[in-house]
């Protein structure tokens, strides 16, 4: 048997370990609400400096001093906090405030640190900044996504040929997140991809140019319509749908014939696409290809028709009351059902 002393002994050091382990968690909890209150505290009075130096006319050498002594976790979120609410002018003279505390020192250091949660620090600090360094433009190429997704939200503010050329090549990168901030860093450069990308489809098939294609649309013009035919007789289905997205958003005569005919792809996801280009771009001489395709197989084929037809105007309408008394029920439904709509749906 156990003695008497030996589980007085034990009762002992447990009653110890669970007053010791509360004594632990309360202090821990104390130390965090300390630390919070300080943080924010120092977070407030950097604001306060901060706001200062962007607002006046003169810079205060002891608000840049208190600044400069600040922990650096307080300085990054201070300077990307207000980095998203100044711009042109307030941006210059924040990015020469990064300067002079040594931020945009640090910043470059981790953009070229082995650790990519650094990397990815750093280069989220010089794309708020709009600093324009090729440290982040190599970035475009690092191993991790998140990383290479940073960098093309830097790339968006920092628009040249090189870096759009660099940009395009990752259009079909792997990884998602990376992909759409190319394809929305593309979209926010505007002008400047033009050129570039028509060569770049001009070129290139597969999912590069699947996903070159959705940009094409967003940015619409005449520079894209060989693109759009080229690819409207591709092999490969999905392409083909793009490229009539791609050619309804142009709206051209030519890119309207070529629609028309792309009504009859054996693939109904095109045949769809089609019809939604030739509804967008509201070509009445397209109203008798598009009654027939309302007695498509395929419902979201009629569907697109049958709004392409509304959107065309009275042309349209006649064709779909017509189909309410023929004699496809399939086309009949969804003349009516298009008819039923309110005046505000699309």
């Amino acid at each position: 048997m156990i003695s008497e002393t030996v589980l007085d002994f034990l009762m002992l050091s447990e009653v110890t370990l669970l007053l010791a382990s509360v004594a632990v968690f309360f202090m821990h909890g104390a130390w965090l609400f300390f630390h919070k209150r300080r943080h924010e505290r120092l977070i407030s009075d950097a604001r306060q400096r901060l706001a200062r130096l962007l607002t006046r006319s003169t810079v205060d050498p002891e608000d840049v001093l208190e600044l400069k002594k600040l922990p650096r976790r307080v300085q990054v979120a201070v300077f990307l906090e207000l980095s998203q609410n100044v711009s042109g002018a307030g941006k210059e003279r924040l990015r020469f405030l990064a300067g002079e505390i040594s931020l945009l020192t640090r910043a470059r250091k981790f953009a070229q640190s082995r650790r990519w949660r650094r990397r990815l620090r750093g280069a989220r600090l010089l794309a708020r900044m709009d600093v324009s360094d090729p440290v982040v433009e190599r970035l475009l190429r690092d191993s991790h996504p998140a990383v290479r997704a940073q960098a093309a939200e830097w790339g968006a503010a920092q628009p040249s040929l090189p870096v759009v050329n660099e940009m395009l090549g990752m259009l079909a990168d792997p990884a998602t997140m990376a992909r759409f901030a190319v394809q929305d860093a593309l979209l926010r450069m505007g002008a400047i991809v033009i050129d570039p990308l028509a060569r770049f489809l001009g070129s290139h098939s597969g999912e590069p140019a699947e996903y070159g294609l959705k940009v094409a649309e967003a940015l619409a013009g005449p520079r894209f319509l060989p693109a759009g035919i080229r690819f409207s007789t591709s092999n490969d289905p999905i392409l083909r749908a793009h490229a009539a997205h791609l050619l309804g958003a142009i709206g051209d005569v030519s890119a309207a014939s070529k629609l028309v005919q792309m009504l009859s792809d054996p693939d109904p996801e095109v045949r769809a696409a089609a019809a939604r280009g030739l509804g967008r771009m509201r070509y009445w001489q397209a109203a008798a290809s598009l009654a027939k395709s309302l007695c498509d197989s395929t419902w979201r084929v009629r569907r697109e028709s049958g709004l392409a037809l509304r959107a065309i105007g009275a042309p349209g309408v006649l064709l779909l009351r017509r189909a309410l008394k023929g004699s496809d029920k399939f086309a009949a439904d969804m003349a009516q059902l298009i008819l039923d709509l309110p005046a505000t749906a699309g």
